[in-house]
């Protein structure tokens, strides 16, 4: 009995040290590279009259499909609003889905992390890549934080499925080249 729990324990130190030592996820540049202006995309779709919330991505991939374009986004800088506050650029506060999409500039190659806010869920993806993921209702929240290998400078596609439920929203990105300091990543780097 004592051979299995050791052998057991030692199965979950090597499978939680693999994971914590995992290599980065390796992004994809734009190619093309573009030329983009200031600022994200933005299309969204809202459940009202009378108002069905939502309450997961499921239930977002199937608004998307009657989405209509918003004002663009600044960036990745909501913070958390006021109850009852407009979702981001759009002019309702609660059941309001939404899809970004753009790009982000890295100035120099390496090793990132970054690391997505949401209230509530979202489906994060930069480069190809998954970066941030959380299919629930939350308050203004960290998701997961994500080491990605930048190849090259330049900028990189970006794509987020987003929803705000009720109470209050944000959507936030921080980010921070590895052993440099982790900060919110600023509006300047994003393009459309």
């Amino acid at each position: 009995m004592k051979h299995f729990r050791i052998g057991a324990l030692a199965t979950a130190v090597a499978l939680f040290a693999g994971a914590a030592f995992s290599a980065p996820l390796k992004l994809q540049p734009a190619n093309p590279q573009p030329s983009p202006q200031a600022g994200l995309n933005v299309k969204y779709a809202w459940e009202g009259n009378p108002p069905r919330k939502i309450q997961n991505l499921n239930k977002v991939g199937f608004l998307l499909k009657k989405a209509k374009p918003g004002a663009p986004l600044r960036g990745l800088d909501y913070r958390d609003t006021n109850e009852g506050d407009p979702v981001l650029t759009f002019n309702q506060a609660y059941n309001v889905a939404a899809e970004v999409t753009g790009f982000i500039r890295f100035d120099s190659p390496g090793v990132y992390e970054l690391e997505t806010w949401s209230n509530d869920g979202i489906d994060a993806w930069v480069g190809g890549q998954q970066i941030g993921y959380f299919n629930g209702r939350q308050g203004c929240e960290a998701n997961q934080r994500t080491a990605v290998e930048v190849p090259r400078a330049g900028w990189y596609p970006l794509k987020i499925t987003y929803f705000q439920k009720y109470g209050t929203s944000c959507l936030m990105m921080k980010w921070g080249k590895q052993g440099e300091r982790f900060t919110w990543t600023p509006n300047n780097v994003f393009g459309r």
